[in-house]
């Protein structure tokens, strides 16, 4: 995943991704019309054969990804071939809709949703036969100013789980188009915005699960984009909209240092307030943040090695301060337009996460497209190990991931540092060698 030189511009055909794309499609397609529950045999089965036909297309892409604009188009077509049969589900895929609906319900009622519990019976009016199985009723929400305008903003259009699909699936589709941006601003193949079109997690989470993630490194993306063509407002007001959709693109804060100017920071930071004060109706945006690190947990087995030592928030407050910290080292050491520069950060910090939902490594794959992004590439693949938790549970085992899914979602990842470490031990004496030659 390192930039190839002018003469792989040649490259071979797109046709040697037909057979790749085909076999994601044909899992993805049994997937729709089979419906099978998530993480039951047949529902990992069909993931396993998407991920064999990712891995495929991505060793084809990383050996050369030159692509024309007519190549490309149609392998993006046939991505999103894949991803709309997944928009006719079972309105149970998407349980996090449910919880989108409700707080744009409370929203538009005029109410804060940081205050407002979805089982208080003062608000049963508020509820639709949809909303009445709303996740965790006894917590006020915990999403930020920025999603509850994306709840409104979508269910002006269409109140339904499908109307949060669609809209996943616009953002979707909109982040390849900004990857494209990038990747030519940036000098690399444009063929690589594959790697995020045809990965596997995203028409599970996104036209299946209709995560708002989607519309946050959408947001984030854009950032960078707009970084990269030295539009500094442009970058500030998309990251406070990034950090305010969900806030792990906080830990990115450092890259943005002499990049934008103070008086952008102080519009993004202006922005940000009146859309807090307009939603939170003068409480405090927390919601149920503090009880999400204190009582929550799933996946994080850093997290849990760590709670013997510390309490739950300051372990999370460890796991910020790590990101940021990794930041102002990438800050100085990498250019704006070097993917691991926005990659590493937030996987360390999510690594230390009290909850780790494969959703969340959404934000992940549009950054995990270099050498030294190898193991969070691989981390966003290895994730898909523990869907059949859900499976599980409703075989009444405990909402938790055993230790052998651990073993292969961390063990994956664990051996790319290795593999990147090896490389660079590799690489630097003939570098030094060259050098003095």
């Amino acid at each position: 995943m390192t930039r190839l030189p002018a003469s792989a511009a040649r490259g071979p055909a797109w046709t040697g991704l037909v057979a790749p794309a085909a076999t994601i499609a044909a899992a993805f397609w049994a997937l729709a019309w089979l419906a099978p529950q998530s993480g039951e045999p047949l529902f990992m089965a069909a993931v396993a054969v998407a991920v064999a036909g990712y891995v495929w297309a991505a060793v084809r892409l990383v050996a050369n990804g030159a692509l024309e604009t007519r190549a490309l188009v149609i392998c993006c077509a046939l991505a999103l071939s894949w991803r709309a049969p997944m928009l006719a589900l079972p309105d149970a895929t998407a349980h996090d809709a449910v919880r989108y609906l409700w707080d744009a319900r409370v929203s538009s009622a005029g109410l804060s949703p940081y205050e407002t519990r979805p089982d208080d019976e003062a608000l049963a009016a508020l509820h639709s036969e949809v909303t009445r199985g709303v996740d965790a009723a006894w917590l006020p929400t915990i999403y930020p100013p920025a999603a509850q305008v994306y709840f409104r903003l979508v269910t002006a259009v269409r109140e339904s789980i499908t109307g949060f699909r669609v809209a996943a699936l616009v953002s979707d589709a909109a982040i390849v188009l900004v990857l494209v941006l990038i990747l030519r601003a940036t000098g690399r193949p444009v063929g690589w915005a594959l790697l995020y079109a045809w990965h596997p997690l995203v028409p599970l989470e996104g036209a299946s699960g209709a995560h708002l993630d989607f519309a946050g490194a959408l947001a984030l993306v854009v950032s960078w984009l707009a970084l990269l063509h030295r539009r500094p407002t442009l970058a500030a007001l998309a990251f406070a909209a990034a950090v305010m959709v969900k806030p792990l693109p906080i830990v990115l804060a450092p890259l943005y240092w002499r990049r934008i100017r103070l008086r952008d920071a102080a519009l993004a930071a202006a922005a940000a307030l009146a859309v807090t004060a307009w939603i939170a109706r003068g409480d405090v945006p927390l919601g149920s943040m503090g009880t999400f690190v204190d009582v929550f947990r799933f996946n994080g087995p850093l997290f849990e090695a760590m709670r013997g030592i510390a309490p739950p928030r300051a372990i999370a407050a460890v796991a910020v301060s790590t990101g940021l910290i990794v930041a102002i080292w990438l800050r100085k050491t990498r250019e704006v337009g070097a993917p691991e520069a926005w990659a590493w950060p937030m996987s360390l910090a999510l690594l230390a996460s009290p909850v780790i939902y494969p959703w969340y490594l959404v934000w992940l794959i549009p950054f995990a497209t270099s050498r030294t992004a190898l193991p969070v590439w691989a981390w966003t693949l290895s994730v898909l190990a523990v869907y059949p938790v859900w499976y599980l549970r409703r075989l009444g085992a405990p909402f938790a991931v055993p230790p052998l899914l651990l073993l292969v979602e961390f063990a994956l990842p664990a051996a790319a540092v290795l593999y990147v470490l090896a490389n660079r031990a590799v690489a630097a004496p003939r570098a030094a060698g060259a050098a003095h030659g």
